[in-house]
């Protein structure tokens, strides 16, 4: 399996689902105010219904979770870490095991099981907003919720091309990071032999040609905003007027009711 398709965030699935058509707007304030949830919430009753949400989610927009569980394995190391520094270094509550110098309390476990369904939930929602969204209606959603600060002097249009070529990024420079690995290997690199310095050590090869394509995608875009005339600050128009209808409506009350609900069970 290529890195790009074990990493999902940044691809489009096409479906026809309620997910899909519903305004990008509403997707990326029901996306905010869920991670703002998620982050307040501390109880494991809230943490099961915001679960039960995100399943929900998932089988209303017709994705496969199959698709969404494959996408999760790049980060599975990262939540492994972070669980085990919570468990072996936050004291607290009943003492459930020592052994040496380490030392395994019930606040560290609970903790550890916080910080991992945390990220979770949190990776799966920000999946699913790519997944469903096209990165051109994501980027003028962006675009147009942070209108009232372009008073402030805040340059929006900037900010959402920033932010809508950073997710269109993550998949070619994965992609052409798994060129370059088959390239590698084709040279008799082998990137899981040997112990933990010399498997590190062997992804040294692949650093350099990754900066360089990096660079050379970047002034590639760049070249390319110019030549369409593409000039920062100016007043552009819109192919697609976004507008919302009454599902978008009725889905936001919805979310928003279960956001409160969800804080109303903060212990």
């Amino acid at each position: 399996m290529s890195l790009s398709q074990s990493f999902i965030i940044g691809q489009y699935v096409h479906r026809n689902s309620i997910i899909h058509r519903l305004d990008p707007r509403a997707k990326l304030v029901i996306a905010f105010l869920f991670m703002l949830s998620v982050m307040l919430l501390n109880s494991w009753l809230s943490y099961v219904l915001s679960a039960v949400f995100v399943v929900c989610v998932v089988t209303i927009s017709q994705i496969p979770p199959s698709y969404i569980v494959r996408g999760l394995k790049p980060v599975w190391l990262i939540v492994i870490v972070t669980s085990v520094f919570h468990i072996f270094l936050t004291q607290g509550g009943q003492l459930w095991l020592e052994a040496g110098v380490f030392s395994i309390y019930k606040e560290g476990v609970i903790k550890a099981g916080n910080i991992a369904i945390r990220i979770i939930l949190l990776l799966v929602i920000a999946s699913l907003l790519t997944l469903t969204t096209k990165l051109g209606d994501l980027a003028q959603a962006i675009e147009d919720l942070l209108k009232p600060t372009k008073r402030l002097g805040v340059p929006t249009q900037e900010f959402a091309l920033m932010i809508s070529w950073t997710i269109r990024f993550i998949p070619i420079l994965l992609n052409e990071t798994d060129n370059v690995m088959k390239a590698q290997r084709a040279r008799g690199v082998r990137f899981n032999s040997g112990n933990i310095v010399r498997r590190l050590q062997s992804f040294i090869p692949i650093v350099v040609p990754i900066l360089l394509l990096a660079f050379q995608k970047a002034e590639s875009a760049s070249l390319a905003v110019e030549a369409r005339g593409y000039s920062p600050g100016m007043n552009r128009t819109q192919l697609r007027t976004l507008a919302f209808k009454k599902l978008d409506y009725q889905v936001l009350i919805i979310s928003i009711f279960c956001f409160a609900l969800l804080l109303a069970l903060r212990k």
